[in-house]
């Protein structure tokens, strides 16, 4: 611990001290590719000093999944979206975003009791069709020495493309493992309050978040960041996160010696907003009982078109060669490393590629209190959805033609081919809910035990039309082998104005 706090404040000192030679990294929640962009319904004034827009979006999609084992099931989804975003000033900006969703399906659906570890709510409306909503809102105040940030929204920090290890914000990947009807699998967003400061090439930012683990019980997550922009256009990115909250297991459940895990309630913690402290040392002074976590991440694009980057994030760990010592459980890492290739351009169409590779310890974002520290939010884990004991290499090629003439004038089309090959151990240690039994599970870890992880080739294609701004199709196919063998299929066709 103390070799972390060192690597932080030095950080810090260092950054502050480096003198202004690039922009300022922006740090924002993510953003869904298929919302709409065009505004037609506007409200300002003449000189655009205040500005409303409103835009509104009908989405319907067909899903079929065929799987060994399995019966094949066909999922319809259909939403009514609304967006609206503006601002009142140059200094303050808003958005917002409201769905509501219908659900058919052929499969059985279980009740819903509206208790978070269900995960999202959901009301039935008989066995094969429920409803429900979502939504998303940020607010942000900027004056020359501080930005204030607020919302109930997604928040998401690293360069990956596919599996954030820190914060992966709206981002949700189809795994088979999770195809049910127990729960949806979405990410849900969650109240935030924030500041964000900037000198030259510095930019520290500083989130309290409240994730949701049961009623009536109380669940906090801070999380500072600090990002420091070189020269030759590379970003350094370091983030630490403080996670607590009231134990929500029955002391019967949480195996000895974990004494310190008896039923309790945790209030906010204010020492943790105080901007530049480590988060281990106040950690200590506060009884030492919170879920803590270092993260790393660089993105280098030093030659145009191409990026390297990675994101590290130390759960528990006291120095980096204790990332290789198996000989105990709490030594627990994730990573997320990839190359990428933009802007290839072949005639008229654009090209896109880019290889990533994750992996996740055993343990990484439990917590041996349960659920109350665990890295989670309505039953997702608030980064990958690998979750921990896990690993996948993936790639993925996209191109992008535009259409410059005619009546299609300025329709898209887009192409994507990917593959994937994923490892997930479901023995203990391997999904977020465990708790950590010394007399069960020993003192050591095991990376992907043979005989108890599920392991799977996946080979996909998917293509999206857009004739015109107010309409788009799209269509995936996914093909699967090893242990879940079959396919999963699904066409979606939207209306936005």
């Amino acid at each position: 611990m103390i070799f972390r706090n060192a690597i932080f404040a030095l950080t810090i000192v260092c950054a502050f001290a480096s003198q202004a030679f690039a922009s300022a990294a922006q740090v924002s929640r993510s953003t869904n590719a298929n919302d709409p962009q065009v505004t037609h319904f506007s409200f300002q004034d003449s000189a655009k000093n205040h500005e409303v827009n409103i835009r509104a979006q009908i989405v319907d999609s067909l899903s079929i999944t065929n799987l060994k084992n399995a019966t094949t099931h066909y999922d319809n989804n259909m939403s009514v979206r609304l967006f609206l975003d503006g601002h009142f000033s140059d200094a303050l900006q808003f958005a917002a975003k409201v769905m509501v969703i219908n659900d058919y399906t052929n499969r059985f659906i279980p009740d819903h009791f509206f208790n978070p570890d269900e995960g999202l709510p959901y009301v039935k409306q008989s066995d094969t069709r429920r409803t429900w909503d979502m939504f998303s809102a940020n607010v942000s105040y900027e004056t020359k020495a501080i930005k204030l940030l607020t919302g109930y929204d997604y928040l998401q920090w690293g360069p990956a493309r596919r599996n954030n290890v820190i914060l992966r914000g709206e981002k949700s990947n189809y795994r088979p493992w999770q195809d049910s009807t127990a729960h949806l699998t979405s990410p849900a967003p969650m109240p935030y309050f924030g500041y964000q400061l900037s000198v030259g090439p510095v930019v520290y930012t500083q989130y309290a978040m409240m994730p949701t683990e049961r009623k009536n019980y109380s669940k906090y997550l801070h999380a500072h960041r600090l990002d420091l922009n070189l020269p030759k256009n590379i970003t350094l990115g370091l983030t630490e996160t403080a996670l607590y909250g009231s134990t929500t297991e029955d002391v019967s459940k949480n195996p000895n010696p974990n004494f310190d895990a008896d039923s309790t309630d945790r209030d906010f913690q204010w020492a943790y907003v105080i901007p530049f402290l480590m988060y281990n040392f106040e950690e200590h002074i506060l009884g030492d009982q919170d879920n803590i976590s270092m993260s790393f991440d660089i993105s280098i694009k030093t030659i145009p078109h191409w990026e390297i980057y990675g994101e590290l994030m130390w759960d528990d760990m006291k120095t980096p060669t204790s990332m290789f010592d198996d000989s105990w459980w709490g030594n627990k890492w994730a990573a997320s490393i990839g190359v990428a290739r933009d802007s290839i351009r072949l005639g008229s169409a654009y090209f896109n590629w880019y290889t990533e590779y994750t992996r996740v310890e055993p343990w990484v974002y439990t917590h041996h209190k349960g659920g109350g520290y665990t890295y989670s939010h309505y039953r997702q884990n608030l980064a990958t959805d690998l979750g921990p004991n896990s690993q996948e290499l993936y790639t993925e090629l996209t191109g992008v033609y535009k259409h410059d003439r005619g009546m299609f004038k300025d329709a898209i089309v887009r192409g994507t081919l990917y593959a994937s090959a994923v490892a997930k151990d479901t023995t203990a240690g391997g999904n977020m809910t465990d708790i950590h039994d010394y007399d069960k599970h020993g003192t050591n870890k095991v990376f992907l035990n043979d005989a108890t992880t599920i392991r799977y080739l996946e080979l996909g294609a998917g293509i999206e039309l857009l004739p015109w701004h107010w309409i788009s199709f799209r269509a995936r196919y996914s093909r699967f082998f090893g242990d879940y063998e079959g396919y999963h299929a699904s066409m979606t066709g939207s209306f936005q104005w």
